[in-house]
């Protein structure tokens, strides 16, 4: 089983460098697409639609049943969930919640959360109340999901879009690590199948292994291009 994934598109500021890459691999089988946040710039929803309307142009089929997961990144505003609801519902949507799949007869527990960072930037200090709070709850939420896809014997995908671990940003200032994301999955006990993050653009290093888990940076000007990754129950 074969997932496409990617982030940061900033529509349309990456929406050539996307076109791109699928030009390059169109030819290429994949079982479901996972977009981790940022798809959008600055909260400007109806810029989705260029998205979509390229990956439909390569991957159409994968609309229909829909198989097509998303979750939000600090782009697509806090409060503006309902908008992408309304206008994309051709789209599985995940905010602090999870989505089973079946692909291929693997039974795939998506896990989807804007993420968390270990400190608040300046600017969410200031605009976003009990911010602290909410990543506590948001840590607390991700690990509960783990466990109960985890129980069910569920192949697990934690997909947000801050970084769940600090191997994954290495070539970023190591000084900002902090409000890039949170160490998740160093820190987690019982941990994912895979992990999937985007938000750091200028990361060297775009996998990782811990223990079992492998993590995977599928940010697109990171990569400069998308990323495919490959289920391997």
């Amino acid at each position: 089983m074969e997932i496409l994934a990617f982030s940061d598109v900033h529509a349309s500021q990456y929406l050539n460098l996307l076109i791109t890459s699928l030009n390059k691999y169109q030819i290429k089988d994949i079982d479901a697409i996972v977009l981790a946040g940022d798809i959008v710039d600055r909260g400007k929803a109806e810029s989705m639609e260029l998205t979509i309307r390229i990956l439909k142009q390569f991957y159409s089929n994968l609309f229909k049943r829909p198989i097509v997961i998303a979750i939000f990144g600090n782009e697509e505003y806090m409060g503006t969930e309902d908008l992408y609801y309304h206008k994309y519902p051709e789209i599985v949507w995940l905010n602090e919640t999870s989505h089973v799949l079946n692909l291929n007869n693997l039974e795939v527990c998506f896990i989807g959360s804007r993420g968390v960072l270990k400190k608040p930037t300046a600017w969410q200090e200031k605009n976003i109340k009990n911010i602290r709070l909410i990543y506590s709850e948001r840590l607390k939420s991700i690990s509960e999901a783990i466990v109960k896809c985890k129980e069910n014997r569920y192949y697990t995908v934690l997909v947000t879009h801050y970084a769940s671990s600090y191997l994954t940003i290495y070539g970023e200032k190591p000084s900002i690590y902090p409000y890039l994301g949170y160490p998740i999955i160093e820190e987690l006990m019982i941990r994912p199948d895979i992990a999937i993050h985007g938000h750091a653009h200028n990361a060297a290093r775009l996998e990782a292994v811990i223990k079992d888990t492998v993590i995977y940076n599928v940010s697109l000007p990171a990569r400069r291009g998308v990323t495919f990754i490959t289920l391997r129950p």
